[in-house]
């Protein structure tokens, strides 16, 4: 009889995961710190450094049960970038671009990409646990960029930066509160945020998770996360409650939503309505209609409209933005221009609809809710800001289905060796559909103990049916 150690597979010990935080600290602090030089190309090394440590621990351990989860979660994921990837390509190509862009758009949908191979390595070397270390190397950034800030102005005006900016909620900006805007981390740290408070609670360090992350989250103050923060949460603990079919049918409803929200604000912006009527009602957009009016000669509402490929639009505002400024501070409108309109809405309808059906069919109703509770998050924010241009909030978004598919495995591992299976047949929730069910249950008997096979697994199930 095998012990629940030989069960689930071994993850690499506590100090991998210490290197792995430490590598995610200083892939996020380029351009917040500033006691030291960080170049732009650390982000990337510390990636491709977390996927050669994700093989060394393979080559070391020979432990290869993480690698098929963490691939498999991962490509479904990457669907919208590599779709993204290709048809930018073949815009190109069609249209003969020069090597220079085609070069430069490639580079950086691949950086995206990056993120999830990184990833696919954190899983392989951490299984559920990669999440606390994800969360670790968030605090241990942001924390540095704290200290740093407090070095160079000082203990005092750093404290009473952060405190008059607070106190106004957010309203008055000040030295201090603008050197601690990290936006990047802000958003990440929201995203693990959510998840410690609404799923996380048989986490260790749960309570220490919450604490430090909401401190930063307040300290971050991105005005559009507090919204997105309790859409994301409210959906989550809703949807939990509710039957298997009705949880699919509502969160399939959503994404359609989803999909014509986005065309919507497309068309505003495009009309100029959009403009005219924040200005109308007093809403600051901070120089974004100044942005949406650059772009507006490049795109139009047609179906016959194609796109400009990925990464065009930032060449555009580089060399229209007097200031330097690359970013249209809308990622909706940002993917419409570059997709154009038939794969603008297929990158829709895999990031709202696809992607959540496939994880929820195949892994759970929590992993798929998860999933589509932070995308709603995530869509809050594409609407006034360039979220998917920033990795953290990356990481967090697509990580969280990953670990959660990893605990819910365990969980089931173990209760196929712990329980007779005909209580597991009616209390699982890895799987509701029979068939599905025998083949995963079948599969995990295979994996973990070879001796046990189709007939006996069969003979067993028939005997405890008898009972």
């Amino acid at each position: 009889m095998k012990t629940n150690q030989t069960l689930v597979p071994e993850s690499a010990p506590p100090v991998w995961g210490l290197i792995y935080a430490g590598l995610i600290a200083v892939s996020t602090i380029r351009g917040y710190f500033h006691l030291f030089e960080v170049p732009w190309y650390a982000t990337q090394l510390a990636y491709i450094a977390v996927i050669f440590l994700a093989a060394a621990w393979v080559f070391y351990s020979g432990e290869t049960r993480q690698i098929n989860l963490s691939l498999n979660v991962m490509l479904v994921q990457m669907l919208p970038g590599i779709l993204t990837l290709v048809w930018s390509l073949g815009l190109w190509i069609v249209r003969r671009e020069s090597l220079a862009l085609i070069r430069r758009g490639t580079s950086m949908i691949s950086y995206q990409l990056l993120v999830f191979v990184m990833l696919m390595g954190a899983g392989i070397l951490f299984g559920k646990k990669a999440l606390e270390y994800t969360s670790f190397g968030f605090l241990i950034a942001n924390t540095l960029i704290l200290l740093d800030v407090i070095r160079t102005s000082g203990l005092g005006a750093t404290v009473s930066g952060m405190f008059s900016f607070l106190l106004s909620a957010g309203s008055v900006d000040n030295v201090i509160s603008g050197k601690l805007e990290v936006q990047d981390l802000t958003f990440g740290i929201g995203i693990l945020l959510v998840y410690y408070i609404v799923a996380g609670k048989g986490e260790h360090w749960r309570y220490f998770h919450i604490a430090f992350l909401g401190f930063y989250f307040i300290l971050g103050f991105k005005r559009i996360l507090f919204p997105a923060v309790a859409a994301g949460a409210a959906w989550f603990l809703l949807t939990q409650r509710m039957k298997r079919k009705t949880h699919i049918g509502f969160a399939v409803i959503l994404g359609l939503i989803l999909i014509a929200v986005s065309m919507v604000y497309v068309i505003l912006i495009r009309s100029g309505i959009w403009v005219a009527l924040c200005e109308s009602l007093g809403i600051d957009l901070m120089g974004r209609g100044r942005l949406y009016g650059y772009m507006e000669s490049y795109y139009q509402i047609s179906p016959t409209f194609l796109g400009m490929g990925n990464g065009m639009v930032s060449t555009v505002l580089e060399v229209l933005e007097k200031t330097g400024n690359r970013r249209l501070h809308s990622d909706v409108l940002r993917m419409y221009i570059e997709l154009g309109m038939p794969a603008f809405l297929a990158w829709c309808y895999l990031t709202f609809i696809f992607t959540f059906t496939h994880l929820t069919k195949r892994y759970s109703e929590r992993v798929g809710g998860m999933y589509m509770a932070m995308t709603l998050l995530m869509f809050i924010t594409f609407l006034t800001d360039n979220t998917l241009e920033k990795f953290c909030p990356e990481i967090a978004w697509h990580l969280l289905p990953l670990t959660m598919a990893f605990e819910e495995r365990e969980q089931l591992t173990l209760s196929l060796h712990d329980k007779p299976l005909i209580n597991v047949e009616r209390t699982d929730l890895w799987h509701r559909n029979l068939k599905t069910q025998e083949k995963e249950e079948n599969r995990a008997y295979q994996t973990e103990d070879p001796v046990m096979h189709l007939q006996a697994f069969r003979e067993e199930r028939r005997k405890n049916r008898m009972q």
